[in-house]
This record gives structure tokens, C-alpha cells and sequence, in this order.
């Protein structure tokens, strides 16, 4: 009995990961691998395309990491997290080009229980991804300064915690996961302010992150199969963690999305009404 319920603990948490595996997603990315580059390519320019047309200098774009009917009820079909930025950029000849430069927390590849602040570009974001699919939020032009804002000043550096947690509970700062930070970020960016508790207090205060359902086995026991799985920042509580859905729903209640938007490989793009 005992071995039975070790194995489907162990199956459980293999599908519970922050994206395609603990760090080999997020790591892959940072390091510039891309899978079906003929696919991912095409897909990451039509998203560029998509953000351009609209005049979008800041976007907060997602991934689909894994497959959703394998994650457990609340973490959505999402499993990482970025703000693109519209920048210049110096190619490998030395000529200047304007695109997306992407901000990522990334797990690191030594270590899955700590994370890095990587910047990476379109086609490495969705390197490695379950399905070319994306859920993105434009902020009005207002909030899209005032994250600009934050991005160039120590602000951004001072709202990272390395330590890593796939379930990280965006109201304590012991660990960070990407949709957490990227949230913490919002919220330095709105209220102007890198002041850690002053952020708590106010993500307390108009911020509801998204409810994990996990097994009580799978809570108690999934740190020992998986590094970056902890849950000591919930005290006993409700597993609660930022999602993509969740930063969404943020920003529309209070007027600060100025689209929300669908982009699939097919060329359909649909704003998002259920969220």
C-alpha cells in the first residue's frame, strides 16, 4: 500500500511543475533553445506583429508549458509568465532592430528550488511549449509607463527572491515564482513604490490570486520528489499562487488593462471574456 501511494504521489508532482519539468523549460529558454524553430519562429513574429499593430510598448504575454488537463484545478492553461518590452536591439551584425525584448524570472538549471532574472527574446519564450498559444494583457499606456518605469530602476532587481517555489504565496516574499514577481512588479509600478511590505499590503487589499488544489499528500510530502515545490509561506492555508488569469482579472476590475487578448498558431486572435 504504501509503495502504491508513493507512485501516484511521484506521478503527481512529475505533471505538477512550474513548466515541461521543474527548470528544463524555463532553463531551456534562458539558454536559447528552441524547439520546431520552423513552428515557433513564425508564431513568436506574429505575437511581435499582433503587439505592434496595437502599440503596445509593454505586454504581459504567457505560455503554455504544459498540457492544462494535466495540472491540477486553478493553475489555468498558462504556466509562465513575461513582460515584453518594445525595444531597440543590436543583432549579431551589429545593426540595430526594434522588437520585443522579453523579462523573465526563470528557475535556474543548477538548482530548480532558486531563480534568475533572464532577458530573452520572442522565439526563445515560447521555445519549448506544450501548444503555440498565448493569453496576453496590454496595460493601459499609464500602467505600461509606470512598469517601464520600474524595469530600468533597482526597483526590479530589489522585488526578486531567489528562492523558488511552483506555488509561491504572492502575500509572503520567502519564495517567488514568475507569475508572483510579475505581479509584484505590477503592483511597485502602479503604487510607485519598491517597498516590500507596502506591496504586501496592498496586493492584501485588492489583489485575489488564484486557489491550487492539491491533495493533502501531495502538499505534505511533494518537496521531497520535487525541487521548487514548498509550501511553508502558506502556514497551514489555502494553497493560493498568482496565475495568469488571476494578474488578468487584476487588471481589468480596475481599469488598468487596456486589452486582453487570445493569440493561437491558427491566426485567430480573440479578446478573453472569461476570466
Amino acid at each position: 500500500m504504501i509503495s502504491r501511494i508513493l507512485f501516484a504521489l511521484m506521478l503527481a508532482l512529475a505533471v505538477f511543475t512550474a513548466d515541461a519539468g521543474p527548470a528544463n523549460a524555463q532553463a531551456s529558454s534562458a539558454a536559447g533553445t528552441i524547439e520546431a524553430p520552423e513552428k515557433v519562429i513564425p508564431f513568436a513574429k506574429k505575437v511581435e506583429r499582433e503587439l505592434a499593430e496595437r502599440g503596445a510598448l509593454v505586454a504581459i504575454v504567457s505560455r503554455m508549458g504544459r498540457d492544462p488537463k494535466q495540472m491540477p484545478d486553478g493553475i489555468g492553461e498558462y504556466t509562465h509568465v513575461g513582460i515584453w518590452v518594445y525595444s531597440e536591439m543590436t543583432a549579431a551584425d551589429g545593426s540595430k532592430v526594434n522588437g520585443y525584448a522579453v523579462h523573465n524570472l526563470y528557475q535556474t538549471e543548477e538548482d530548480a528550488g532558486r531563480s534568475e532574472l533572464v532577458q530573452d527574446f520572442p522565439a526563445e519564450f515560447f521555445g519549448s511549449v506544450f501548444d503555440l498559444k498565448t493569453g496576453i494583457v496590454i496595460p493601459t499606456p499609464e500602467v505600461q509607463m509606470e512598469i517601464l518605469r520600474v524595469l530600468n530602476s533597482p526597483a526590479y532587481g530589489k522585488l526578486h527572491v531567489p528562492a523558488y517555489s511552483v506555488v509561491a504565496n504572492p502575500y509572503e516574499w520567502r519564495y517567488q515564482n514568475c507569475t508572483n514577481f510579475v505581479m509584484s512588479v505590477l503592483v511597485a509600478a502602479i503604487y510607485g513604490t519598491d517597498d516590500r511590505a507596502e506591496i504586501t499590503e496592498h496586493l492584501k487589499a485588492y489583489y485575489e490570486p488564484q486557489q491550487v488544489k492539491l491533495s493533502g499528500v501531495t502538499r505534505a510530502f511533494g518537496s521531497i520528489f520535487v525541487d521548487g515545490f514548498a509550501t511553508s509561506d502558506h502556514e497551514g492555508g489555502p494553497l493560493k499562487t498568482s496565475t495568469f488569469d488571476s494578474i488578468a482579472r487584476f487588471l481589468t476590475t480596475y481599469g488598468m488593462a487596456e486589452a486582453v487578448l487570445e493569440v493561437t498558431e491558427g491566426g485567430v486572435t480573440e479578446e478573453l471574456t472569461k476570466l
